[in-house]
């Protein structure tokens, strides 16, 4: 008995741990009703692996280049409740390996955003159906999951692409996936000089219960880390600092927080430690060789050294593919001479290109550390790059180069080259030569202290006070008699000096007044006090009756012209003042308008606001009636009353103050007891989009006629015999009119009608 309670168990566990459900599946044997297309994808027949269909995204042979086109699954699926997914399918492929890809993406916000969750790639696989399994638990506990595939292509090679059947997505009510860890590394290597912050998205519907980044030096044992810092899915680890040129790899393991602690892995990454120099951004335009037997035999990059350095790594940017191989390629490091590449500072060593049929782009990395000596207290331009002494060297190109540090050899002379080619080197901190910079307290006039700002750590200091007296102390106090002085600094380090020098004036007198003022904003106008001899007070005239006595105010102008604006400041030996002309040209609108009774209680307001306002806003002071036409009509109850009407107008610089007029309306009452005895009704008045006609009783071939004020007909229709119709006002503009209802036995009423739309 206990035996069956196991195996019950066990079966009852199996059923849990894979409660698995098929949500999509597709052989393409019905076509792609279920897929947004673009470019070249569409149904296929050259291959299939169920039925006679599959998806291709060049179907009728091979792909074109420069190209990124989609294949966008309509359906949106709920994973909110679901643990688990994964796509599953089968593919054949011939993609241009390391150029072309083929991304499988998902998206958890119905196609806003998306994130590669495979990426497929590689020349000659047609032969026989790949197996697909892609986990996407990582986006699950989202009510709008899509899924696309994106076929992308550079300018170089064709094949046939890629084709896809027997495609199935399945949800899983149990978390059996592992944490999905994203890592957007930077490109052939790059690091920095201090610790290496790495950043992962790591995201599983189960929370994450911990996450560890793994890290190998000059491939040695493995070190972990916990993160520094978590903000929602992002995790944030802090590599400590290394050997400059050491080689640093690292990986992330996360475990979830589900009752299987699912455990996942990201990839593998790395980079050099240290400062990181390159000229391009890796991009590649094409490729091209090197050979003894070319015109072309070596290349070379100008990298400049703003410091005192030792360059510990070179990188070669090489490519590879089974039409171009490599050979071995004769590194150098050269002095600079007169622009171009000079004399060897180190023996020159022969290097085999890194980048292989799988990673046609792998950079070449060479470690230049055994040649510290040779490569320490380096300065200035120096060149690094290689000679091909036999068979061919490939390079990976961008093309056009902006750098214009790069070289050609033919064996006997150095050419300039138009492209950038992928040359990097590494160095350690540099000892940069000195900015020098100072600052100045003169609150003790005539004392005045002197405070070192220099950048690049100087190590030394020499000051002259321009009187005669000097200083080599780092921040000196000294004295002046009343005068003006050139005061100058040179700060020194290992690398080198500079020099510069600043005027003072030395004077207990009043503050000199000056200053600037930025009208961009116009008619805003920032003031910027520029005076001089330490002023304690400032009393700005703007020039159109408004004050200030703030240092550096802003003013607005409310009116345009010229304005003389003045500044007077003062400090405890008296004042002294400063004026300076400008004009304003912009200014915010002055609301205005004027109105008429166009008949009983219908009325038409005229915009004469200045200053041209592109924006209006009227409030009728009736049932919070607005409008936002320029010149509205508006129809009052026939009750009358007083109104205050109120029109804001507005541009780009501002609205206006509120102008508001109040009217009387005659009570009309009586009015409206005679128009009801006409037996008509309209409603709604006034009226947007539509209104709705009531006569008191059935009429004969009834007509009606919306006109304008000047009598033109604008809409008219024959409704037949009615005692109710509607009137259709779409596209008839905003304003005051009349509509005119007649039957075939009398004319029924003429009336005001006002239309909002």
């Amino acid at each position: 008995m206990k035996k069956a309670y196991l195996v019950l168990c066990a079966i009852f566990m199996f059923s849990q741990t894979y409660a698995q459900e098929l949500i999509y599946s597709d052989d393409f044997e019905g076509g792609i009703a279920n897929w947004d297309l673009t470019g070249q994808w569409g149904v296929a027949t050259s291959q299939a692996y169920n039925g006679s269909y599959s998806l291709a995204d060049s179907p009728s042979g091979q792909y074109t280049n420069n190209q990124t086109t989609y294949a966008t699954l309509d359906s949106t699926f709920d994973l909110s409740a679901s643990l688990d997914a994964n796509i599953y399918f089968r593919g054949k492929y011939d993609i241009e390996n390391g150029f072309d890809y083929c991304y499988v993406e998902a998206s958890t916000n119905n196609g806003s955003t998306w994130t590669t969750a495979y990426t497929v790639n590689g020349e000659g696989n047609l032969s026989n159906w790949s197996t697909f399994n892609i986990n996407i638990g990582g986006f699950v506990g989202n009510s709008q999951v899509r899924v696309r595939f994106r076929f992308y292509t550079d300018a170089g090679y064709q094949a046939d692409g890629i084709f896809i059947d027997s495609l199935r997505i399945t949800k899983d009510s149990i978390d059996n996936a592992p944490p999905l860890i994203l890592h957007d590394p930077d490109l052939h290597y790059e690091g920095q000089i201090d610790t290496n912050f790495r950043t992962f998205t790591i995201t599983d519907i189960s929370g994450v219960a911990s996450a560890v980044l793994y890290f190998s030096v000059d491939g040695g044992s493995f070190s972990s880390i916990t993160p520094i810092d978590t903000a929602g899915d992002e995790f944030t680890f802090a590599i400590p600092s290394q050997e400059v040129g050491a080689y640093v790899d690292y990986y992330v393991e996360a475990v979830d927080s589900s009752n299987q602690s699912n455990s996942g892995f990201s990839d593998f990454f790395k980079y050099n430690h240290g400062n990181y120099i390159k000229y391009e951004q890796g991009l590649v335009s094409f490729i091209v060789s090197y050979s003894s037997t070319s015109t072309n035999t070596g290349a070379a990059m100008r990298v400049t050294l703003d410091g005192l350095t030792t360059i510990t790594t070179a990188f070669i940017g090489n490519y590879t593919d089974v039409n171009n191989p490599n050979d071995s390629m004769e590194f150098h490091v050269w002095a600079d001479s007169s622009g171009q590449p000079g004399s060897d500072l180190i023996e020159p060593m022969m290097v085999f290109p890194e980048a292989n049929l799988q990673q046609p782009h792998l950079i070449t990395r060479i470690d230049l550390r055994p040649f510290e000596n040779d490569l320490d207290s380096l300065i200035g331009d120096v060149w690094v790059g290689f000679e091909a002494p036999s068979g061919n060297v490939w390079l990976a190109q961008t093309t056009p180069g902006t750098s214009g540090r790069v070289r050609n050899f033919n064996g006997t002379a150095w050419s300039t080259e138009a492209d950038d080619y992928h040359f990097r080197i590494i160095t350690d901190t540099m000892i940069i030569p000195p900015v020098a910079d100072f600052d100045s307290d003169a609150s003790g006039d005539p004392t005045i202290v002197f405070s070192d700002s220099s950048e690049n750590i100087p190590t030394s200091w020499h000051w002259d006070f321009g009187d005669g007296d000097t200083s080599i102390i780092q921040n000196p106090t000294h004295s002046f008699e009343i005068g003006a002085y050139n005061i100058c600094l040179t700060a020194t380090n290992a690398a080198g000096s500079d020099e510069i020098c600043k005027g003072i004036i030395i004077a207990n007198g009043p503050s000199n007044a000056f200053f600037t003022y930025t009208a961009t904003n116009d008619p805003i106008v920032d003031f910027t006090d520029l005076s001089t001899q330490n002023p304690t007070m400032w009393d700005w005239d703007f020039g159109d009756g408004d004050t200030a006595q703030t240092q550096n105010p802003s003013h607005n102008y409310l009116d345009t012209g010229g304005f003389e604006v003045c500044l007077t400041v003062t400090n405890a030996f008296g004042s002294d003042s400063h004026c300076e002309d400008l004009s304003i040209f912009n200014r915010r609108p002055d609301a205005f308008f004027v109105y008429s009774i166009f008949l009983d209680t219908a009325l038409t307001f005229t915009d004469l606001s200045g200053f041209d306002p592109t924006e209006w806003y009227w409030d009728f002071d009736y049932n919070n009636d607005t409008s936002i036409v320029q010149s509205p009509g508006y129809l009052y109850p026939k009750s009358g009353g007083t109104f205050n009407v109120c029109l804001i107008a507005s541009n780009d610089y501002g609205s206006s103050f509120p102008y508001c007029d109040e009217i009387e309306i005659e009570d009309l009452t009586v009015g409206i007891e005679n128009i009801e005895l006409n037996g008509v009704t309209v409603s709604p008045n006034p009226a947007k989009g539509m209104t709705h006609i009531t006569l008191n009783q059935s009429k004969l071939d009834v007509t009606y006629r919306i006109l304008s004020l000047d009598g033109k007909t604008i809409a008219q229709s024959q409704v037949g015999s009615t005692n109710e119709f509607n009137v259709d006002l779409t596209g008839i503009s905003a304003g005051v009119y009349f509509i005119e209802v007649n039957s075939q036995e009398q004319n029924l009423t003429k009336g005001p009608i006002v239309i909002t739309n």
